[in-house]
């Protein structure tokens, strides 16, 4: 598995400010995903929950070269802990 944190602050395609974590497979697919808006409003996804009404896990392969071009924000990797701490501790709106 493979970690990521995505920040759209800075890109240059009018995108509204949020930060995600992604848990990513070794296919290169989205498994776990988490949307934070900058209200403080935060929606989860996963393979057993990929959408509803808010919004939907992440489709097609990561693409870590555009992922990480400026235009879009910034992508970081981070350890399995880490998202595994915002997994678990993040109230989401769509999650009962």
């Amino acid at each position: 598995m493979h970690y990521k944190l995505y920040c759209s602050s800075g890109n240059s395609h009018g995108v509204e400010e949020y930060v995600s974590y992604f848990e990513i497979d070794d296919s290169g697919y989205s498994v776990r995903y988490i949307e934070v808006k900058a209200d403080g409003s935060a929606f989860r996804y996963s393979t057993d929950h990929p959408a509803d009404g808010y919004g939907v896990l992440p489709e097609g392969v990561w693409n870590e070269p555009e992922a990480s071009k400026n235009e879009h924000g910034t992508v970081v990797s981070i350890s399995a802990e880490l998202f595994e701490a915002v997994w678990s501790t993040t109230v989401c709106a769509n999650v009962p």
